[in-house]
């Protein structure tokens, strides 16, 4: 216990002492400025790396459902061209030289097949309609899936460029080495710079 007071203290001491050495607190200055800009730049590209996900996700939803209604799109369709196919070969198969009803019966009933045949077609010609929306819904949201990928990439370089400058802030701390210091400066607006340049990819 009293071995984390003292290191505690020795801690504090120097802290102390950097707190009167000006290079020291300007560098420290620096790390601030550069930590706030690495939280903006990180909460970015978390951002829209969830924003990518959600747009995948959204995308597979659409594909899904477009999936299914051009199922329901071909169900229906096999069964416009059975009933219409019934209804063609009906009149023909019930000739019947002893029974002239039979006829007369075939044709209602091939009337009514047709009647079903073009309500049908009526639904698939709907559903087609629906199903290529979807798609295109689908489009959509891979393509603007992509385009958050793609800002999200510029967010990490930015993210991993800010990083790397507060570490040459921390080692300019230790070596009291102002090239360091400068480097890091240069290397922190750059990997803002390219944080930020993400708002301009279309």
């Amino acid at each position: 216990m009293s071995q984390g007071t003292e290191s505690h203290l020795e801690h504090a001491e120097h802290t102390r002492h950097a707190a009167h050495d000006p290079f020291d607190r300007r560098v420290a200055m620096t790390m601030a400025i550069i930590a706030a800009a690495l939280a903006l730049v990180t909460m970015l590209s978390h951002r829209t790396h969830t924003e990518t996900l959600r747009l995948q996700a959204v995308a597979n939803v659409h594909h899904t459902q477009a999936s299914d209604k051009w199922t329901y799109y071909q169900s229906k369709k096999n069964r416009e061209y059975m009933y219409q196919a019934t209804a063609e070969e009906l009149p023909l198969l019930a000739k019947d030289p002893k029974n002239p009803e039979t006829a007369t019966q075939a044709a209602a009933l091939a009337g009514r097949w047709k009647q079903t045949a073009k309500k049908y077609e009526s639904d698939t010609e709907k559903l087609q309609e629906e199903a290529r929306e979807l798609e295109a819904q689908a489009a959509e949201a891979e393509s603007e899936s992509h385009h958050a990928h793609a800002r999200a990439d510029r967010f990490d370089l930015g993210e991993l460029g800010v990083e790397l400058a507060l570490v040459l802030c921390s080692i300019a701390v230790l070596t009291k080495n102002v090239g360091f210091w400068y480097s890091a400066m240069v290397i922190g607006v750059i990997g803002f710079g390219l944080g930020m340049s993400a708002f301009l990819v279309h």
